[in-house]
């Protein structure tokens, strides 16, 4: 009997790529690859393309960098997006990048729309200290959009979602909570 291939993409929207998105992202792969997942990472802060959607509308052709997201994509069974938030809002650069890979008409391979149905997904919340104060009185978080008009509305189900605040340093209780909570995750891939 063979086993199903578990194939995890990470996209780290973190635009300044800081040493705590890095230790949570660390944390999920080691969990994905105890339970040998095959592993691809994505930092939207490395990649060259136009976030501005308007541009594209003269040239159909996207830009390299966003043909190999969109075909990691594809490749993988489940996609992670470990995201920032800061003062009830994400980097340009990151809106851009969901614009220009998951919305209708956007990006388009050999004519056709791409679909990423089939693949689940985690949106990865990390809050800065406005931001996690709106969210206490809210309950709204921004990763709602994400969750439901980037990844859901393009065929990525179930998105499971998590909501970091006050993540400032690594080696206190709370953070060590979070390290294992996401390094568990990633043994499950949810």
């Amino acid at each position: 009997m063979f086993a199903l291939m578990r194939q995890l993409l990470i996209i780290n929207a973190d635009i300044d790529k800081t040493p705590t998105t890095a230790a949570l992202i660390n944390a999920y792969k080691d969990g994905a690859q105890a339970a040998e997942a095959v592993v691809k990472e994505i930092a939207i802060a490395d990649l060259k393309f136009n976030p501005n959607k308007q541009f594209t509308l003269s040239n159909n052709e996207p830009e390299p960098d966003l043909v190999q997201a969109v075909t990691a994509i594809k490749w993988a069974s489940h996609v992670v997006i470990f995201c920032p938030v800061y003062k009830d809002s994400i980097n340009s650069k990151i809106k851009g990048f969901f614009d220009r890979v998951f919305m209708p008409d956007q990006v388009f391979i050999s004519g056709s729309s791409v679909n990423f149905n089939g693949r689940s997904g985690r949106v990865v919340s990390i809050l800065d200290e406005a931001a996690w104060q709106d969210w206490q009185v809210d309950m709204k978080p921004t990763y709602l959009a994400v969750k439901k008009l980037t990844l859901e509305k393009r065929g990525i189900k179930p998105v499971h979602t998590s909501t970091i605040g006050h993540l400032y340093a690594l080696d206190n209780e709370y953070s060590k909570k979070w390290l294992q909570k996401l390094y568990s995750f990633g043994l499950k891939l949810i």
